[in-house]
């Protein structure tokens, strides 16, 4: 009787005759992608250099004097406004070993393809987020510089940016939604893009005013990460990847009753913008491509053919076109 088992002695999960193993992976927790949205997106040829260059020719001051019979007026000089992006890759890969693919059940090459598109759509995501940080025009909460700013977003913030906008004539992104028949329905205004972090989103969601998405007349056109909309014409996108700027002493103000990092209040940024504020450029014929190396393709590199490798590879550039159309609110957010 002594020698009877009755129980497996190795405790751990590697050996396959003691576990059920799921192929059904952890899911991953993904950040909503939203900082590309409003970017008007340029195809650069290929063998036509790496640089795209937009010009802009300013207005012309109006003309108020009345003109004297038979004399010209002196006229006007054009001025233009040049801005231009040129073009980088970026890019990553796998590699998995000939033993793991011969003796794993994990489907490995779907597997890779899923994380290798997601680290390549969060790249691009926090690219386009760090370009809009630090726009010329800012809306500071409570405060009039990052250092001072100690206050969670409100209506006067809101009020502030969207006037700022339209006194510059941006131009407006969506039509309006029309009232509806639904009731707790409500039309949402002509409206600028407004991108910001989920944190600041929970503060939104209390300003008066604010129309969440559930609340629209229609959800035509509704956005995927969109949570709502102000009164006046700014619809707002969150992801769990805004732009924040951690606390720190010299650069954010002591406050302990907001989101905080050692007792410094973290500043939000809160991306305001409208139709033509920026620009993006990828390289015509290769906007992206999964770069599959199979087990032998390496010569004399590998010469047992034990590795195999899976990655992608963009060519991309993003500039802000227009100051005047952007606008930036730095808040705090609350605890």
């Amino acid at each position: 009787m002594a020698n009877i088992t009755t129980s497996f002695t190795d405790t751990t999960s590697s050996d396959a005759t003691q576990s059920l193993f799921n192929t059904l992976l952890l899911r991953r927790g993904l950040p909503m992608l939203i900082h590309q949205v409003g970017v008007k997106t340029y195809p650069l040829s290929r063998r036509s250099g790496k640089t795209m260059i937009w010009r802009r020719f300013e207005e012309l001051a109006v003309a108020t004097t009345a003109l004297t019979e038979s004399i010209n007026p002196s006229g006007k000089t054009k001025t233009k406004t040049d801005v231009s992006a040129t073009i980088a890759a970026y890019g990553d890969f796998i590699e998995d070993s000939d033993f793991v693919l011969s003796t794993q059940p994990d489907p490995h090459a779907v597997e890779n393809v899923e994380l290798l598109g997601e680290q390549m759509g969060r790249t691009f995501d926090q690219l386009y987020r760090d370009t809009w940080a630090g726009l010329t025009n800012t809306t500071f909460a409570n405060g009039t510089t990052t250092l001072t700013v100690t206050q969670i977003i409100d209506r006067n913030d809101l009020d502030r940016a969207y006037r700022a906008l339209t006194g510059r004539n941006a131009l407006k992104f969506t039509p309006m939604i029309t009232a509806g028949q639904n009731i707790g329905t409500a039309p949402v205004m002509p409206a600028y893009w407004a991108m910001c972090d989920e944190d600041v989103a929970f503060d939104l969601r209390h300003i008066d005013g604010f129309l969440l998405t559930s609340e629209y007349a229609s959800a035509t056109g509704v956005l995927e990460g969109e949570i709502g909309a102000d009164k006046n014409g700014i619809r707002f996108l969150a992801s769990s990847q805004g732009y924040v700027l951690a606390g720190s002493t010299g650069v954010t103000a002591a406050a302990t009753d907001v989101i905080n990092t050692g007792g410094f209040a973290d500043i939000y940024s809160v991306f305001v913008v409208g139709r033509d504020f920026a620009g993006g450029v990828n390289l015509a014929g290769d906007n992206g491509k999964v770069v599959t190396k199979p087990l032998g393709s390496g010569g004399t590199t590998d010469p047992l053919d034990m590795r195999q490798t899976m990655g992608w590879k963009k060519y991309d550039a993003r500039t802000i076109l227009n100051q005047s159309f952007a606008q930036e609110i730095q808040c705090a957010a609350s605890l």
